[in-house]
Formats: structure tokens, sequence, C-alpha cells
């Protein structure tokens, strides 16, 4: 069955939340939202999507539901330098006859003094505690691509059917145009020449050239079998957007020469009901994965 590439999920566990957002894209692509102690896991984060997920552009979220467990930092004060810059304040307040000493305010106002200092974490710990609720949002955002998928699998299949109709009515009518031509012609010859005077087997090699040309047996026989195909594709397991699309381009040069064969009105009306309904699947299959 197919899957959309558009869909949502979420997953908890551990006091650790992650969503994913997917949309339709024609390569796979991961962007990431993540706190700074977990560039690290990056890398694995990727791995266990390109194993659930083939195509489409992924935009993921990771967070603790409380944020002071992302806080990957220290900060410890330098006194040696804050000594030093508290001298040089007491020395301004004296060169310049200053009533006011100098204040925390003052201090804080040179940063330098507070240093960063990043805590070790146990990053194989961390990733035990996140992975299950990476786990939760795959299986989520699986749920809601193939409920989409089987959206797009109605909506698709019945513009095949009305296709594999329309062949139909093709086969019944080809025969038949190549009958009115031989009675237009033969009509047009008789308001020129008397009718004993007609070659029957000009007239005839005429319709048959004019049959060989308008033959559309073997179009409509590989038309009919990339419907075959397209039903197998969406019916099997994996992803196959990029089969599909093939398929409906094929079913696109068939439809097309079609209508370049058929040198008939009601026909070209079938061929051009046939592209509309061709124009629906694409648009479809733009977000099959």
């Amino acid at each position: 069955m197919i899957k959309s590439m558009t869909g949502f999920g979420r997953g908890e566990s551990e006091g650790w939340v992650t969503e994913l957002r997917s949309v339709n894209h024609r390569f796979g692509e991961v962007s990431f939202r993540i706190p700074r102690n977990l560039a690290s896991l990056e890398s694995r984060f990727r791995e266990e999507i390109k194993k659930r997920i083939k195509r489409g552009r992924l935009d993921l979220s990771c967070s603790p539901e409380n944020p002071r467990k992302s806080e990957a930092f220290t900060f410890s004060l330098d006194e040696a330098l804050s000594d030093q810059v508290y001298q040089l304040l007491n020395r301004l307040k004296d060169r310049y006859g200053l009533r006011q000493d100098p204040d925390l305010k003052d201090l804080a106002a040179f940063r330098e003094i507070f240093r960063s200092q990043e805590e070790s974490q146990d990053i194989e710990g961390i990733w035990e505690a996140v992975h299950p609720s990476l786990d939760a949002a795959l299986d989520s955002l699986d749920r809601m691509r193939l409920l989409e998928g089987g959206n797009l699998t109605e909506g698709i299949k019945e513009s095949l059917r009305v296709i594999g109709g329309t062949c139909r009515k093709f086969m019944e009518r080809s025969p038949q145009v190549v009958e009115m031509y031989r009675e237009r012609l033969l009509k047009r010859l008789n308001e020129f020449l008397p009718e004993d005077t007609i070659d029957q087997g000009r007239l005839l090699q005429e319709v048959l050239v004019f049959a060989d040309r308008s033959d559309i047996e073997e179009e409509l026989t590989r038309l009919m079998s990339h419907i075959q195909q397209f039903h197998a594709a969406m019916d099997g397991d994996g992803p196959h957007g990029r089969r599909l699309e093939f398929l409906l381009q094929e079913m696109n040069r068939e439809v097309n020469t079609i209508g370049s064969k058929g040198n008939d009105l009601m026909m070209s009306q079938w061929v051009v009901e046939c592209k509309c309904e061709l124009e629906q699947i694409r648009e479809q299959i733009q977000n099959v994965e």
C-alpha cells in the first residue's frame, strides 16, 4: 500500500518529547531542532529515520519536558580576575574623587569574570531515554502517512478505472472509424466519378493505408499494461513514488499517440478526458513516498 509523504508524529519517553513533521520532497531530507547536548546524537537520529522514511522532507524536534534537562553548562567565578577588576574600579574612584564605592552591578558588567564549563554527560544514557520517544514518533507518523496514502489510493484507482473504461471504448470505436472513412471516401468518389468507373482495388488500398496509419491496438495494449503495473505497484510493499511517476509518463505518451492517430472527433474527446484523469493522478502521486 502506498504512503503519503505528508504527516505528523509525536512520541514521549522518560521526560523527552520528539515530534516529526513531513512534507513531500523529491528526495529524503531531515532537519533538526534539538538541544546542544543532543548534537552528537544527530547521526543516530538520522540513521533511525532512514530505516523508516525513504522520501520526503522531515522536520525533527526533540526536547525535554523539563527544560533544565538540556542545560549542559555550569558557570563559575574567576576570583583572581574579579579581584583585579574590583581593585581597578577602586583606583578609578580615588583618581577621580568619586563618592560611590564599586558594587555588584559594576562588577557584573565585566562578563569576563564569569566562566562557563560544559558538563560531562552520559550520552549513551541520554540516547537510551530519547530513542523510545523517536520510535513512538515514527510509529505515529507512519500511521498517519498510511492513512493519507489510503485516501490517495482511492482517488488514483478511480481515475485508473475511468481510463481503463475509455480504453475499451477506443477498442470498440477504432474499427468504426475505418469503416466511416471508407464510406466518406466512397461518397466523395461518387460525387465526381460514375459508380461503375471506381477502381475497387484502389479504394481498398486507400482504406488499408488509413487503417494502418490509424491503428492504435499497440498503444492500447501498452496503456492497459501500464494500468495493471500501476495497480500492482500501489498494492505492493515499499516506496513506489518514482516508479509511479515513470509509469504515468509512459501512460501520457500512449494517450498522446492515440490522440494523434485517432482521426475522430469522439476519440479526441475521450483523449482529453484521459489526460484530465492523468493530470489528477500526477497531482496525487507528487505526495506519494
